[in-house]
């Protein structure tokens, strides 16, 4: 994978994230995950401890207003992404104390987990770009992502 947009689908963005902490974050996440028929229900729970107690460990939030919460699974058989934007921006414990306005979700599955050390770095490296990440913060649709990193 060489291109944040491999990353992104029409379904798997939310595009107004309301949410008030870390937790809930997550939750809505994985919940849309599960919506978008990506995650399965029964394995959505476990996904949630999963990220949180990664959390836990070290935050996610990287920092310029992007978090990238990620666990390895063994519940997953393929890479899962879902994206969270908020204009106002979350407070996520960010290593800049900044509040986070992208999220990226990654579940990885357990045995894949060397592989999308790529993609960790590939999405920070795209989003280390202030103007690339302000074309994709006020996106309201794919068509405006698509826009925003056809290049």
């Amino acid at each position: 994978m060489n291109h944040l947009l491999e990353l992104i689908t029409p379904n798997n963005i939310i595009y107004d994230l309301k949410a008030t902490d870390k937790e809930s974050v997550i939750s809505i996440l994985v919940e849309h995950g599960v919506h978008i028929g990506s995650i399965s229900e029964t394995a959505s729970a476990e996904i949630i401890e999963s990220l949180l107690n990664r959390e836990r460990s070290m935050s996610t939030g990287i920092g310029s207003g992007v978090a990238i919460p990620h666990c390895s699974v063994s519940l997953v058989e393929d890479l899962k992404v879902v994206i969270g934007l908020s204009k106002e921006g979350i407070a996520f414990d960010a290593i800049d104390k900044m509040p986070v306005h992208i999220f990226i979700l990654l579940i990885v599955p357990k045995n894949k987990f060397q592989e999308h050390i790529k993609t960790l770095a590939l999405i920070a490296k795209t989003l280390n770009l202030k103007e690339e990440r302000n074309k994709m913060i006020y996106s309201n649709n794919y068509d405006d992502i698509l826009a925003a990193f056809s290049n």
